[in-house]
């Protein structure tokens, strides 16, 4: 055991020893690597352009960076190059080191001719070794553009150079390129050292130049992008030479001028010199070149100077502005003439220019009056003069005649370019009392005060004074006066009836005095009702009409009323019932088979009358209920249009229930339609049953076809029975998603089989009058042949019978002239054109004919099918047509 355990620790000791040897030969392998300095960029000369910053790095190639000290860099006067940080100033040193993690950075800014030379990094390693490492730098002036903008602009027709100004050591040589085109001096270029002169350039030398600049000798290319726009001096758009704006008004005054690029523009005025841009109540619109005035003002006018800039010229052109001053009426008066006179309306104005004065009435009908007499009244004449003393213009209208009708307000209207103005005036035409609108009979009664009036028309207002049957009423403490006029009112108590009878209301102004009279009537109850007649009655209502009172008693009636008793019982036990006087009168909740009396009165403002018109009447028993009415509004056609395509709702009024309390409703609906009659039938469909409960008056219906007719009928029920069916027709609408294509699928078959049938009647009158205008042939000849009379040969009797029924050679409008002799073979020649359609089997030969006549034999072909042709022979004797036909295709006109 002892044993095993020191193999183990001997064999572990070895390979320690293996890995220190290892150790050992890498460290010898590092010592044998040679200490040195490394300069980035590697090149040790390097080119470098002046003015451009410049970046060395020096890093230390060794085994050891932490022995590597004292790195620094040497300038060309081999002065050491201080680190930024020792600086005692703010501002980094111009030439400067700055630490890296792993190097030493030589940092020129903006490198100077001067600062070329050898520039040398050091380090001492394991302070014994020292390492050096140089680089040369020699400078250049790079490709500098000195002047070149990248925007230049030419004036049109002007020669322009475009400039591109570069510099650079060794010195650059320049092209020029167009568009990517190439430039060389001729023509309208000239390329000169500083630029690319352009002669009378236009706007079609716009483009992209470039100026392109080359070193040889140091590989160095540069190129500038130069945008090239031809500008051309602004020129006006048409413009007036003056313009008219409104005083009060906002005016707008524009200019308007094209040039490139677009111009600005300015307005002056040319009194002042004043820049509108600044004025108060002026705005310019420098893009638009418009000039807005507010609220214009007199001294507006003048002439003003619209300037139109860019960058290739200025150029102004002069508007002279008018300001029109709007109409101002000084003087229009009203007016108060009597009746039967004459009036001057005159009416004065100011405005540049001086307005035009006319004058209109103010109805609905108005239109102004025109100078001189006016066409539809003589009586009225209008002038319109100057006043140069007040620069005013004078309309007078004058008006003979005067009379009420004269009367209203009239407007005096001056108008010029400016604007229009108006005025109104009154004119007032005094005229003597008069009573258009005075009640005739006013009622009273049990000393109840009652005011009477009356309404004098005149001008001036009239005083007016009451008298009762030509006494004085004024002062007597039962007649109050509350106004005097134009409209008077007095208050009666009427204590006695004395002051009963007609009061005269008398009214007078300085033309006259006019004067009408009120009654004052005493009014009493109305006389008693001449008949009460029943109307309807149910087993628990009567429903009454009236014979109304003879005597209203000077009121109208305002109410009936009935006094209800059981006969066994005295009228103390009766009660009372009152209907107003334009309703319906019925008397409900009475009891079935009971005797009742009843009595009738009439009332109006001041009373009932009387009990009269006395009924007994004995109510019948108990029944089913009356018939419920429906009321869903039924238009024209007596049917319901419901909203709905699938449902509709039936509302019906609660029927009287003759004595039992209406338990249920019981509706059946059937589709119905319209026979020939125009009466609603039954389809034949199922009909459908619902029982609805007492307490409802309305109830929907659903699961309906729509576009369909459907019958309703609606009975109340109670312990005794149904009632008889109240009845309506109901229409559902058609359904929102049928198209009209579907929905004339739907038609029934009997408009379907109508629409062909007229159809093919109408195809088949178009086809006969194409044969008739075509081939004079069909039903159409036949009835013009029947009109004509008979045939004069017998070729158009033979046309006429077939010439429908077989091909073109029988309906032909060419006819032959034929006669009753035989022999020339001139017939022949005249028969129809016949040359596609007759086949000849054998030459035309002379036989007998019937009773020993004469007859022409010809052979024709139909044209049909080849194989169902069969020849026809016609035999022609000159006095009778005579057609053997054999059997005919399918495809014959027969």
């Amino acid at each position: 055991m002892k044993t095993r355990k020191m193999t183990e620790s001997g064999g572990g000791g070895r390979w320690w020893i293996y890995a220190l040897l290892l150790v050992a030969t890498f460290k010898e392998t590092q010592s044998a690597r040679t200490p040195e300095l490394m300069i980035l960029p590697s090149p040790s000369v390097q080119t470098k352009p002046i003015g451009k910053n410049v970046l060395l790095t020096c890093r230390a190639n060794v085994e050891n960076l932490l022995l590597l000290t004292d790195m620094q860099w040497l300038d060309p006067n081999n002065r050491t190059i201080l680190n930024n940080e020792v600086t005692y100033t703010n501002s980094p040193q111009r030439m400067h080191t700055e630490q890296m993690p792993t190097s030493l950075a030589l940092i020129i800014p903006a490198l100077r001719e001067t600062e070329a030379g050898v520039y040398t990094c050091t380090a001492t390693y394991a302070n014994s070794e020292k390492l050096y490492k140089s680089v040369r730098i020699e400078t250049i002036v790079a490709i500098t553009w000195e002047d070149a903008p990248e925007e230049q602009f030419p004036i049109l027709n002007k020669d322009f150079k475009v400039r591109c100004k570069v510099t650079a050591q060794p010195a650059p040589a320049v092209d020029w390129t167009r568009n990517g085109e190439m430039i060389s001096t001729g023509g309208r270029y000239v390329v000169e050292t500083d630029g690319l002169t352009i002669q009378r350039p236009v706007e079609s030398d716009d483009g992209v130049y470039t100026c392109r600049a080359i070193v040889i000798q140091t590989g160095e290319l540069a190129q500038r992008d130069i945008h090239v726009e031809v500008h051309t001096p602004p020129t006006f758009e048409d413009m007036l030479a003056s313009t008219k704006i409104v005083e009060g008004e906002t005016a707008t005054i524009r200019c308007r001028a094209r040039g490139k690029p677009k111009p600005t523009f300015a307005w002056i005025k040319a009194s002042t010199q004043q820049n509108m841009a600044s004025a108060d109540r002026f705005k310019v619109n420098p893009l638009t070149g418009d000039m807005i005035i507010s609220g214009v003002r007199p001294e507006d006018s003048g002439d003003y100077k619209c300037v139109a800039s860019n960058k290739a010229s200025t150029v102004e052109k002069t508007v002279l502005v008018n300001v029109l001053v709007k109409p101002r009426i000084s003087d229009f008066r009203n007016l108060s003439v009597p009746i039967n006179t004459e009036v001057r309306m005159e009416c004065r104005a100011s405005g540049n220019p001086l307005p035009t004065i006319t004058f209109k009435k103010l109805n609905q009908q108005a239109r102004p009056y025109v100078l001189g007499r006016q066409p539809t009244d003589q009586r009225i004449e209008l002038t319109s003069v100057e006043d140069p003393s007040r620069r005013e213009a004078v309309g007078t209208l004058r008006v003979l005649r005067l009379g009420r009708y004269d009367d209203g307000l009239y407007v005096c209207i001056a108008s010029n370019e400016g604007g229009e103005a108006t005025k109104n005036g009154h004119l007032s035409i005094q005229f003597p009392p008069s009573f258009a609108s005075t009640p005739v009979d006013v009622w009273s009664w049990g000393q109840n005060p009652v005011n009477i009036s009356c309404l004098a028309e005149s001008i001036p207002n009239a005083t007016i004074t009451w008298k009762l049957n030509d006494r004085e009423v004024e002062r007597d403490p039962n007649v109050q006066k509350l106004s005097s006029g134009p409209q008077s009112i007095i208050k009666i108590t009427p204590r006695r009836r004395e002051y009963y009878g007609v009061y005269k209301c008398i009214a007078s102004n300085i033309l006259g005095t006019a004067e009408t009279t009120i009654t004052l009537k005493e009014a009493i109850p109305p006389s008693e009702v001449l008949q009460a007649k029943i109307e309807s009655m149910t087993a628990t209502t009567i429903t009454f009409s009236f014979v109304g009172p003879q005597n209203f008693g000077g009121r109208p009636l305002k109410a009936y009323a009935a006094q209800i008793k059981k006969s066994a019982q005295p009228w103390e036990y009766a009660y009372n019932k009152t209907w107003p006087a334009d309703s319906t009168y019925v008397l409900e909740n009475l009891e079935p088979q009971m005797e009742y009396n009843f009595r009738f009165a009439a009332a109006n403002e001041v009373g009932f009358s009387n009990w009269a018109a006395n009924v007994i009447i004995t109510m019948p028993r108990r029944a089913a209920p009356e018939e419920p009415r429906i009321l869903n509004p039924i238009i024209e056609e007596g049917y319901v249009v419901s909203p709905y395509s699938d449902r509709m709702e039936v509302r019906w009024k609660i029927p009287a229930d003759n004595g039992e309390a209406i338990d249920k409703y019981q509706i059946r609906y059937c589709p119905v339609k319209r026979d020939l009659a125009g009466y609603f039938v039954e389809t034949g469909e199922l009909c459908q049953t619902m029982h609805i409960p007492q307490e409802h008056s309305s109830v929907e219906l659903n699961m309906l076809h729509p576009d369909t007719f459907y019958r309703v009928e609606l009975q109340a029920h109670n312990m005794i029975g149904y009632s008889v069916p109240g009845r309506a027709t109901f229409k559902t609408a058609r359904d929102p998603h049928v198209t009209a294509a579907e929905s004339l699928f739907m038609m029934s078959s009997g408009v379907i089989v109508g629409i062909v049938v007229a159809s093919l009647l109408v195809l088949l009158l178009l086809i006969d009058l194409f044969c008739f205008c075509v081939n004079s042939a069909g039903l159409l000849m036949l009835v013009c042949e029947s009109f004509r009379g008979k045939p004069k040969d017998e070729d158009a009797k033979l046309g006429g019978l077939y010439g429908w029924r077989f091909p073109l050679p029988y309906c032909s409008n060419k006819e032959g002239s034929s006669t009753n002799s035989y022999g020339s073979g001139s017939e022949v020649d005249k028969l129809p054109d016949a040359s596609l359609y007759i086949e000849e089997k054998e030459p035309l030969k002379e036989v007998t004919g019937i009773n020993g006549k004469e007859k022409l034999s010809i052979e024709i072909v139909p044209m049909v099918d080849n194989n169902l042709k069969k020849d026809t022979m016609v035999d022609y004797d000159f006095k009778n047509s005579i057609a053997r036909t054999g059997f005919v295709g399918k495809d014959s006109a027969v």
